[in-house]
Formats: structure tokens, C-alpha cells, sequence
């Protein structure tokens, strides 16, 4: 009896497995072996080893996009409990994605990724960026400060020092995470 196809779901699933196993090193064959398909039909469905990783880099900070929304958010905070629960969500994703510490840990993980992770980072930052011009319109955070280089330096501080937090030995638990880069977070942006 015939295998059923594997979709391109389950590649995408066993590509990001391959990935973890490999601690960010994914061989094509290791990963045809273990779908059972051949070469062409990875290709067939992501075009290239390059078209798979944009794939993964994709769902990861899609995903992560979904869980800092606002509409995980309590709608009537002020601007700081909003924003620590949004860091606490932060924390928790990253926490328990499996892939977050090889992702925060490479540039990217193909050299034709830069551009597509600076994307998605960039993205990041805009939110960010916004987000701080809310709470300078809600009369909460400082109006001097400059939202797109606050947005930026918030993000990259939360990116690097999450990575910190999970290369810890032994970690620290996410809410002890959560409560460092917030007071961070907060002392950066003159709200602590």
C-alpha cells in the first residue's frame, strides 16, 4: 500500500525538527530520509534549501507577530502593564519555541536569509516604534524621545538579551526572564 503524500505542513514540521536536531545545521538528505521523498519534491514545494528556511523563518516570526498583537493584550491597561504583559508574551514564545535559540543565535541561517530575517526584524521594530508613540500620545512615556530609534533599540535589546536568557545554564524561568527585560525595557524608555 502507497504512502499517502506528505503536505507541505509536514515538510515545513520535519524541516524545523532537522533543524533543532542539527543545532541549526539542516541537511537536505538527512531530511529526505526522513519524509521518505525525494529531493525534487522538497524543491517542488519551497523551490530551494533557501526557500525552505524563508519558509520556517516565516512561520516562526508570523507566529510571533500573533502572540505580541494587541489583541492578546488587556484593552483598558495603561501603557506599561500592556507592554509587560506584551514582554511576558514575548518571553513565553521564545521560551518555548524550540527554534528561537538557533534562530536568535545566527545572523541568519543561509546567507541568502539576511534580507528576508532583516525584514521581519525591521517589521518588529516598526511595531515597536509605534507602539511607543501610543503611549507618548497617552501623555505615558516621555515625548522626547525619538519612537523609531526607541523602537529599535528595544527590539534589539529584547532580541539579544532573550538569546542571553536561553544560552543561560541553568536558564532562568520565564517569568524571572520576563521581569529582567522589562525593567530594562522600562528604564530604557523612562518609565520605570
Amino acid at each position: 500500500m502507497a504512502r499517502p503524500p506528505i503536505g507541505r505542513q509536514q515538510l515545513l514540521d520535519a524541516a524545523r525538527d532537522e533543524l533543532v536536531r542539527g543545532n541549526g545545521v539542516m541537511e537536505l538528505s538527512a531530511l529526505t530520509r526522513r519524509t521518505g521523498l525525494s529531493t525534487g519534491a522538497l524543491y517542488h514545494h519551497f523551490g530551494s534549501k533557501s526557500g525552505l528556511l524563508a519558509a520556517i523563518y516565516d512561520g516562526f516570526y508570523a507566529a510571533l507577530r500573533h502572540a505580541l498583537a494587541d489583541a492578546h493584550l488587556p484593552p483598558d491597561a495603561d501603557w506599561g502593564i500592556r507592554e509587560h504583559e506584551r514582554t511576558r508574551r514575548f518571553v513565553a514564545y521564545h521560551f518555548g519555541e524550540p527554534l528561537a535559540p538557533i534562530l536568535l543565535d545566527r545572523t541568519a541561517l543561509d546567507p541568502q536569509l539576511i534580507e528576508f530575517e532583516a525584514v521581519y526584524i525591521q517589521g518588529l521594530i516598526d511595531d515597536a516604534a509605534d507602539n511607543i508613540r501610543r503611549g507618548q500620545a497617552l501623555g505615558q512615556l516621555p515625548a522626547d524621545l525619538d519612537p523609531d530609534c526607541a523602537g529599535a533599540y528595544v527590539i534589539g535589546g529584547l532580541r539579544h538579551g532573550i538569546a542571553r536568557q536561553l544560552r543561560a545554564t541553568p536558564p532562568p524561568t520565564p517569568d524571572r526572564a520576563t521581569e529582567q527585560l522589562w525593567r530594562l525595557t522600562a528604564a530604557a524608555l523612562g518609565t520605570a
